[in-house]
């Protein structure tokens, strides 16, 4: 039997947990309808605060709608609702940080800021 001190505990594999709020979350809506559904669906169950704190915006690329939510500042909890309720309706973008320089650059802006809250009070 090998003595305690050369029993080595096998290495454990961590769990990478995205959490870096610099970079923009972008989700993709195939098209507007989709997005206008999200904003009442938002308004209609999610708290009314929620949509209020996010700093975000929209652009049309390629015949899609892409929504850019900078740095939320929401708990793991809002930000899981948000998140789930996103999915939904829109796809989520990898490599996001990337992408939003394309859309900044080749995209048109449709909103420049509070993308969801002013959808919100234009389309009630």
């Amino acid at each position: 039997m090998p003595e305690k001190s050369a029993i080595k505990k096998a290495p454990q594999a961590k769990r990478k947990v995205y959490n870096n709020f610099d970079n923009p979350l972008i989700y993709a809506f195939n098209n507007f309808d989709d997005y206008l559904e999200f904003c009442k669906y938002i308004n209609k169950f999610l708290m009314k605060n929620t949509y209020q704190i996010l700093d975000s915006s929209l652009y049309l690329y390629k015949s899609n709608y892409y929504l850019c939510i900078y740095m939320p500042n929401l708990d793991s909890k809002n930000l899981k609702s948000l998140h789930y309720s996103l999915v939904e309706f829109a796809k989520l973008i990898n490599y996001s940080d990337l992408f939003e320089r394309k859309l900044k650059e080749y995209g048109k802006v449709i909103f420049k800021s509070n993308a969801i809250n002013d959808c919100i009070k234009f389309f009630k």
